[in-house]
């Protein structure tokens, strides 16, 4: 290529767009070949990550995949603040409890004291999330995951007991989402501490996926004129099993005769059992 002095930069442009291009098309042709060779490595996606993903809205994490989150909005759009009462619970309740547990004997007894037990009933440690009317706390997400970090720096045990009645346990779940009949009978005892909750997710085959219960099915069955399931399965590491008072048990259900006729739906299901029901 011949050019005057004077050309020389439009030169360099030109060189520089052709090894762009060049360096483009070659990106573009090994991305292309990683991603399909990726496909053939990366496992497919379940049926409760397809749910979880088109569950809820976008918040922050829109922010996060642009590249470029604005901290001053977070801020500004999340601002939690404890109530008064949820400060007061914080310091005094929870502060209490800490004072009647000690940590090592936890560890070696694999308990806490009948005095602990009795305060976390009492005190509603066990119904942070259930409204108020229902005889609950009634509070924030935030208090909850404050009281949680406090217990923690005490005795974990302390924290996993409290925690799985405020989030795995069906409090939360049966006020917005349960019966008259069902919130009228579990959700006072769910408040009073008369039933602590446990969940029952995951067996000896299978874990906390719940599109995956390997050996825990249940079948749609209409007996005497009464429409019920006929559960089967097996549980095992569930938190609080041993003193809990009624069991989320999740199993998958199927409906071959239709009996639900569009009332429901096959699939993971949640059934509330309470200990000495027959069978369990």
């Amino acid at each position: 290529m011949k050019a005057r002095i004077g050309e020389a930069p439009r030169v360099r442009s030109l060189l520089c767009s052709q090894n762009h291009r060049q360096l483009d098309q070659k990106r573009s042709f090994l991305t292309k070949m990683i991603y399909r060779a990726s496909q053939n490595v990366m496992p497919n996606i379940s049926q409760t990550e397809q749910v979880a993903l088109h569950c809820g809205t976008i918040g922050f994490d829109r922010e996060i995949f642009t590249g470029s989150p604005s901290l001053a909005g977070l801020v500004e759009k999340y601002s939690p603040v404890l109530t008064a009462e949820e400060s007061r619970f914080l310091d005094v309740e929870v502060s209490h409890l800490c004072s009647l547990i000690n940590d090592h004997d936890v560890v070696t007894q694999k308990d806490f004291t009948r005095e602990a037990w009795d305060y976390m009933r009492d005190a509603g440690f066990f119904a942070m999330k259930i409204p108020k009317e229902w005889g609950g706390k009634g509070f924030s997400t935030h208090a909850v995951s404050q009281v949680l970090c406090k217990l923690a720096t005490h005795c974990f045990d302390a924290n996993a007991t409290v925690a799985v009645p405020n989030s795995l346990g069906p409090g939360e779940l049966l006020a917005r989402y349960g019966t008259p009949e069902q919130q009228e009978y579990f959700l006072p005892r769910l408040a009073d501490g008369t039933l602590i909750p446990c969940f029952g997710l995951t067996g000896p085959h299978s874990g906390s996926d719940a599109t995956s219960l390997i050996g825990s099915n249940g079948v749609v069955e209409e007996r005497d004129g009464v429409l019920g399931v006929n559960a089967t399965f097996k549980k095992r590491y569930i938190t609080l099993a041993p003193v809990a008072g009624v069991v989320g048990i999740g199993f998958d259900l199927k409906d071959p005769h239709n009996l639900l006729e569009g009332d429901g739906e096959e699939g993971f299901t949640v059934a509330l059992l309470e200990r000495g029901h027959p069978g369990l």
